[in-house]
């Protein structure tokens, strides 16, 4: 006797509540394994499917599979989209499809090990990108994660609109592990069949164990399943009951058998034989369907899971022996425990083959008490019938939409609410940070939190950049005695980091050098710092002191080689004019490092990669800044339009496609060949780089969008981005930027450095 799941798994829609929330699910989506891929979870994820498109019948449905590295399967057409696992841009390429198919929701069956990247971190790179809510099914909740799995899981946490656990263990640990409200959880028991509840006696014949009393376990083989303890129990339950078969049903788990074949499986029949029980033990070796796992679930007398740890929230078989009315003797892992409290069945403990022995003995020698835990079993396994998980799913879902709940760090959908960056100009931004950051030797690297970080030390990257902004605001911000003294610290930090051939980038806290010479881009940022006081309002022995000094240093810079250090070679020569080096030397040096540009951008634009090089990476808009700024010193319209290009397809990689705000370049992707892998981290660096672009490109264009574009940059530092937080502090410090769980509590001098330069140049060109 067999039955289809749809027949059995799920009613059509009764209760008003249900006919209230299926017309707010238009379309939805599923994502998980699938069959015929052997697995709990693409059982799970099949069965949730059948029980959700019944209860919302006319929703259009995408069904996301994923494949493991062996490959794709023979999937039935339900099955809409294939996601190999450990392909990240797939992951993003499936959020972009569903955002523009109109998905309503998004249901996520979850455990760590189908998805790719470390704990399957690369699922966060589609569910990040949503703009729907994400109602997120946890099949493992775990109580002591690693690193990699404590990371993923808060990512897990920030973008989900529900979680959804199956045991009251699982919310517990939500709770109290992860910190999550209990407004974000969900208890639903795992689904199950509905059948009455039947004589076993019928069902036998089938499975050829007629007359006998049977015991089942159910599940990939593995030896995490503890089927050692049950065969240890056979000599004593025998004793009592002679007339017992043991069905252990189930293919060996696929990984096991790619490492060991068939080792296990083995090994427990020579278990078997050496303790003379083979006769009593029927091994059935192949993945059954459901229609068949219920009818064999319908043929045993008493249901054993006798696996070996605590840690499982949830076990399908368990909830289906459960729902069909069969007697279970367990261990105490963590779904167990639960469920079978209050004598719904017995718990043994692990590896207690004696106990398992003693307990399952009582019952098949006691026909009453069997049939009176089967009822109890029965009667509690209700709720889990498949109709009512589905409606516990449409109704959560259909209030996460009516809320507009998607999570918190869902980013891709949230909307900004515009301010007026004007406003942000109206008062110059407090020094104190700046202050409480330096000493006299410099200002310090790093911050931790609002402290310097001493441990950290000084670079000259951030000191030159400390005296750039002394230099543009001398003349016009109100001056003071401190930030005087601030220009001569950090012009003797400079003066101090030349070796004659290039500039030294490293210093401990003992003052002590770190390295022989910095980047090249240190050291075009340095020798632009030399200009800007040339150029500045500062005393005239500083400004004597930074043009001897840039004389010295220009030579110097035909060695340095980067395409960023040539973009700021470019903008830095071309302030020098008319105040350091000969005009026309200059002016040759512009074209050639204006030639060496274009010869990148040629080498490595290619179709939708309109770019100087093979990937994007950190303070980007230089690179397009430069040509436009060769353009107008030379006065060639060609190289000022292929900046202004150039900068316009960098724009548009920095701009979220819902809410319009700026979206930086993240650091994230610069170990990963420049493709969009992460959202974050942020930084304030790239904004700054953005913003004197764009104001560039305003001033030499006189094209308007550019002074939006500058605008739209600037207004990412107060609150006009992915989390819609401020970075800003009331004494002018600026947080390390954004990560996926919002700012970063650190407050180093890069940072604020690059929100005051920001400030300094938009006042400049306004």
């Amino acid at each position: 006797m067999t039955f289809e799941l749809a027949d059995v798994a799920v009613v059509a829609p009764q209760s008003s509540q249900r006919a209230q929330s299926a017309p707010k699910i238009r379309r939805a989506a599923i994502m998980g394994n699938f069959p015929p891929r052997m697995c709990g979870l693409a059982t799970f994820t099949r069965d949730m499917y059948a029980c959700l498109s019944r209860a919302l019948p006319k929703a259009g449905w995408r069904v996301v599979a994923m494949n493991d590295p062996n490959g794709a399967y023979d999937y039935p057409d339900v099955v809409t989209d294939q996601i190999p696992q450990n392909d990240p841009d797939a992951y993003r390429r499936l959020a972009a499809s569903l955002n523009a198919d109109g998905i309503d929701v998004m249901f996520v069956q979850h455990e760590f090990g189908i998805f790719g990247g470390p704990a399957g971190e690369y699922l966060i790179e589609c569910l990040e990108r949503l703009n729907m809510p994400v109602v997120t099914t946890l099949h493992t909740v775990l109580e002591t994660p690693n690193d990699d799995q404590k990371r993923v899981m808060a990512a897990l946490i920030r973008v989900s609109s529900t979680l959804i656990t199956m045991a009251e263990r699982g919310a517990k640990i939500l709770r109290e592990v992860y910190k999550v409200p209990d407004a974000q959880i969900l208890v639903v028991p795992h689904g199950a069949p509905s059948r009455p509840l039947g004589d076993t006696e019928r069902f036998k014949e089938v499975f050829g164990v007629g007359g006998q009393k049977t015991l089942m376990t159910f599940g990939l083989l593995s030896p995490n399943k503890g089927i050692e303890t049950i065969i240890r129990a056979l000599p004593d339950i025998l004793d009592s009951t002679p007339d017992l078969s043991y069905l252990i049903v189930g293919a060996t788990h696929p990984h096991l058998v790619a490492s060991q074949g068939e080792a296990y499986r083995d090994s427990l029949m020579d278990m078997a034989r050496q303790l003379g029980v083979e006769d009593h033990i029927v091994f059935v070796n192949r993945f059954m369907d459901d229609a068949e796992l219920i009818d064999i679930l319908q043929a045993t007398d008493i249901y054993v899971t006798p696996y070996l740890t605590e840690t499982q929230i949830t076990s399908g078989t368990l909830s289906y022996a459960l729902a069909l009315g069969r007697p279970v003797v367990s261990t105490p892992y963590w779904h167990a425990a639960e469920a079978l409290a209050d004598g719904v069945g017995i718990i043994c403990p692990f590896e207690d083959s004696a106990a398992f022995a003693r307990e399952i003995s009582n019952l098949l020698t006691s026909d009453e008490h069997r049939a009176a835990m089967s009822q109890r079993a029965y009667d509690y396994a209700r709720p889990s019938r498949w109709s009512a998980v589905a409606d516990s799913y449409v109704n959560r879902a259909a209030a996460d939409i009516d809320t507009g709940k998607i999570a918190a760090g869902n980013i891709a959908g949230r909307p900004v609410k515009p301010e007026r960056p004007r406003d942000y100009l109206t008062h110059p931004p407090s020094w104190e940070a700046i202050e409480r950051m330096s000493d006299d030797c410099g200002i310090f690297q790093h911050g931790k939190f609002r402290l310097a970080d001493r441990n950290h030390g000084y670079c000259t990257d951030d000191n030159c950049r400390a005296l750039s902004l002394i230099a543009l605001q001398s003349g016009w911000v109100e001056e003071s005695a401190t930030r005087d003294r601030l220009a001569y610290t950090y012009a003797a930090f400079v003066n101090h980091a030349w070796t004659g051939e290039r500039f030294r980038n490293f210093m401990d806290y003992g003052r002590h050098w770190l390295d022989d010479g910095g980047s090249d881009d240190c050291c075009a940022r340095t020798l632009e710092s030399l200009i800007d006081t040339v150029r500045s309002n500062l005393p005239d022995d500083l400004r004597l002191w930074a043009k001897e000094l840039a004389q010295r240093v220009i030579p110097q810079s035909e060695n340095w080689t980067s395409q960023r250090s040539r973009a700021i070679l470019i903008r830095v020569l071309s302030r020098a004019l008319g105040h350091v080096g000969d005009e026309a030397d200059i002016r040759t040096r512009i074209r050639e490092l204006s030639r060496l540009l274009r010869n990148g951008l040629s080498d490595h634009s290619d179709g939708g990669h309109a770019w100087f090089e093979p990937a994007l990476s950190y303070d980007n808009a230089r690179l397009p800044e430069g040509l436009i700024l060769a353009g107008e010193t030379l006065r060639d319209q060609s190289l000022i339009d292929e900046g202004a290009d150039t900068l316009s397809w960098l724009m548009a990689q920095q701009t979220c496609t819902q809410g319009g705000h700026f979206r930086p370049v993240p650091t994230s992707r610069f170990d990963q060949g420049g493709q969009t892998v992460a959202l974050f981290d942020q930084q304030s660096l790239e904004v700054q780089a953005t913003l004197n672009a764009c104001l560039t490109a305003w001033r030499v264009t006189q094209d308007t969008r550019w002074k939006d574009e500058a605008f739209r940059a600037f207004a990412w530092f107060h609150g006009e981005n992915d989390h819609g937080l401020s970075l800003i502090t009331a004494d002018g410090g600026c947080f390390d930027g954004l990560t996926p769980e919002g700012c970063n509590q650190n407050q180093g001098a890069e940072s604020l450095l690059a929100y005051h330069l920001s400030w300094t140049a938009m006042m400049a060109n306004l």
